[in-house]
């Protein structure tokens, strides 16, 4: 039945639109007659009368189709999906560049603003002179270590069509296009015919053949930073809009090299591999400020490193000689050679595009391997500060703690102030001048913490950074003291959320559609401090909160169901709302999962499981007596509900 429909109604659109072009040309055939007799009332009648059912069809044409709208708006304007996403949506400015400031001036032209984004972005792409021998003999003395020849064969082995297969149906719709215009649900859709001929291609690129001349090029697209100058060419962040084909064959590199670099990445490293998380960045950076709150006699600080464009500047020589020097293999070695050489791109600027230029640096942002090759870069540095005496990290028993990075954000948590930081500052510019990764110092923000006024003030005057009293890492405001934490985060969240729902009162939505916005807007804000901050040590909040969201689903009127019902599933006759209490503690467990699993050593000897094992030192659950493992889970509970 449902294919008879869809014939029956191709059909219909066919005649209709065969209908519309005879009508078409006739309009056209008498407006040349009128050209010979342009006197002529009967040809005037006729191309009336013509016209007349031409914008009879036309009016069918549109009433069917605000029937379809007022159709779709009905199903799905209380439903979690785009229509009810774009209503709940802040009105902003659209993305156009009306102004930028350039050596003191104002600029409003369109060209000349077209042009000095294309000036700045020629130049930032631009790799100055650069010594390959300085690059080879840093390596010999700084570079990772050799893969295992198992993972070089995971690398190396050959294209499959499950693989491109696999890398085409994980491909989201409806992205921004690339240059040649393809979507992905084209690939998807011709996938049959596609997977063959993209085989062949990209096992001649792994055996060193050149790459398609379309996979080296690019749109990029400038998205203005949050809560920066927009005026400033330096606050626009380039994103990279690629062919799919191109995406396809990089996303296979990448999913090969995740498997290899969860061996050779160290756990500090917690951004874009498997089973690592944001979240462990936070706590491990938590722990040790409430260390340094009890030790107030170890004097420390924590840097928050900014890296000028760090993304863009990474040289590629430096890069393919890192890979070189793991030893991943010639096939693989081909493959990324292949996509970081030779690029061009053309800027999109309001919606015009520049000319071209050359790419000769940097990982692309929207490649999918590109964050994987930058922490393997940045491992390299990272290494050298994990090894180097003169760096001093927090000393919590027999452990130092020195850094914790997510892929360009790191934070270095480090013991004599003065004498480690400025090792560090060496370091990083060592690095720097062979692999092109920049600190900006300006942007560079220091928390002490046991410093004098005295010692602040030399710190800053020694190192040129500037030590400040609140500091955004990884969407979490932190302070010096984590007693500030629950306020510069969960209540100003809240009250942002408040100022929301206020103005989301005025839609014209139901019970449901209201239900609809707290499950796709406010419980995924929340439920980020959820699973990032456990430090709630009463509940008296969610009482408040839920009051908030009462008075926002009943419209400030009394409620008529339950509160209790209102969470409850759909399957026993809930609405679903979200219950915040609940997400709460689902998300402890994810923290308490360490002390159950007492396989992160790093974050368990911060919170004291050395002291409650009476100095014995585990890794595995099996070693411990069910009694001591008890212990531990309450011990465990206690933490995560005290904070």
């Amino acid at each position: 039945m449902r294919g008879f429909l869809i014939q029956q109604n191709a059909i219909k659109k066919r005649v209709q639109n065969e209908k519309k072009g005879k009508i078409l040309e006739k309009i056209k055939d008498g407006e040349k007659k009128l050209r010979s007799k342009p006197k002529s009332n009967e040809i005037l009648r006729e191309i009336k009368l013509y016209q007349t059912q031409y914008m009879e069809l036309m009016n069918q044409e549109i009433e069917w189709k605000i029937k379809q709208m007022r159709q779709r708006t009905f199903e799905s304007a209380d439903k979690c999906g785009k229509l009810l996403a774009w209503q709940i949506k802040k009105r902003q400015k659209l993305n156009t560049v009306t102004n930028l400031e350039v050596e003191g001036k104002n600029i409003f032209n369109p060209i000349e603003i077209r042009n000095c984004f294309q000036r700045y972005f020629r130049q930032l792409y631009t790799q100055g002179p650069q010594k390959e021998m300085d690059i080879e003999q840093f390596l010999v003395k700084n570079g990772l270590k050799q893969i295992s020849q198992e993972s070089k064969r995971i690398l190396n082995q050959e294209i499959t069509g499950q693989e491109i297969e696999g890398a085409i149906q994980s491909m989201a719709l409806g992205k921004s296009l690339g240059p040649d215009g393809l979507t992905s649900k084209y690939y998807k859709v011709l996938k049959e015919w596609i997977i063959q001929p993209l085989k062949e291609v990209c096992n001649e690129i792994m055996e060193g053949k050149r790459a398609p001349d379309t996979w080296k090029e690019a749109y990029i697209t400038l998205i203005p930073k949050i809560e920066t100058e927009k005026t400033q060419l330096k606050n626009y962040r380039p994103i990279s809009l690629l062919n799919v084909d191109y995406k396809i064959f990089a996303d296979i590199l990448a999913k090969r090299l995740k498997k290899v670099l969860m061996e050779e990445i160290h756990g500090d490293q917690a951004g874009f591999l498997p089973r690592r998380h944001l979240s462990d960045n936070v706590r491990n950076i938590i722990d040790i400020l409430e260390k340094l709150e009890v030790n107030i006699n170890t004097k420390a600080v924590m840097i928050f490193v900014d890296a000028e464009k760090a993304f863009d500047n990474i040289s590629w020589s430096f890069m393919m000689k890192n890979l070189r020097g793991m030893g991943v293999g010639q096939g693989f070695e081909n493959g990324i050679g292949a996509i970081y050489s030779e690029q061009k791109a053309k800027l999109i600027v309001n919606n015009v595009i520049t000319e071209e230029f050359n790419i000769e640096k940097g990982t692309r942002q929207g490649c999918p391997i590109s964050p994987l090759l930058f922490i393997s870069v940045l491992e390299v540095l990272l290494n050298m500060i994990r090894r180097d005496q003169l760096v001093k990290g927090v000393q919590v028993g027999a452990k130092q703690y020195k850094l914790r990075a997510f892929a360009d954000d790191l934070v270095l948590t480090l013991q004599e102030p003065e004498a480690s930081t400025k090792r560090v500052l060496e370091l990083i510019q060592e690095f720097g001048q062979v692999a092109g990764f920049k600190l900006n110092k300006l942007k560079t923000k220091v928390l002490e913490k046991n410093l004098t006024s005295f010692e602040k003030e030399r710190f800053q005057n020694v190192t040129g950074l500037t030590v400040v009293k609140k500091v955004k890492y990884l969407g979490i405001n932190m302070t010096a003291k984590n007693v500030n934490l629950f306020r510069d985060n969960y209540e100003k969240t809240w009250t942002e959320v408040k100022k929301d729902l206020e103005i989301w009162s005025n839609l014209k939505l139901s019970l449901l559609g209201r239900i609809a916005v707290i499950k796709m807007n406010v419980l995924p804000r929340m439920l980020f401090l959820f699973q990032t901050l456990q430090i709630l040590d009463k509940m008296d909040c969610f009482k408040k909160w839920q009051k908030d969201i009462s008075k926002f689903v009943w419209q400030g009127k009394k409620p008529r169901i339950k509160f209790k019902i209102l969470t409850d599933a759909k399957e026993r006759g809930g609405f679903a709302l979200p219950d915040f209490k609940s997400y709460y503690e689902a998300a402890a467990f994810c923290w308490l999962k360490d002390w159950l699993l007492l396989e992160n050593t790093d974050i368990l000897d911060l919170e004291g499981l050395t002291m409650y094992l009476g100095g014995m030192h585990t890794c595995g659950m099996t070693r411990l007596k069910p009694i001591r493992v008890l212990k531990i889970i309450l011990l465990g509970k206690h933490y995560l509900m005290s904070g």
